[in-house]
């Protein structure tokens, strides 16, 4: 999602409402947040992005 609309952390940051950092912190986990997963799909699949 950062990549097609090129936003950077400080970006999703103001979106959130969160720090660049803990930005950098939640995209570097191994194991993401379920509603992010969730998020992530839902925007691949109406995009075309994965089947």
């Amino acid at each position: 999602m950062k990549n097609h609309y090129h936003w950077t952390d400080i970006n999703v940051a103001e979106i959130i409402g969160n720090t660049p950092g803990s930005v950098r912190t939640v995209l570097n986990r191994e194991d993401f947040p379920r509603w992010i997963r969730l998020a992530i799909v839902v925007f691949e699949r109406e995009n075309k992005i994965i089947d």
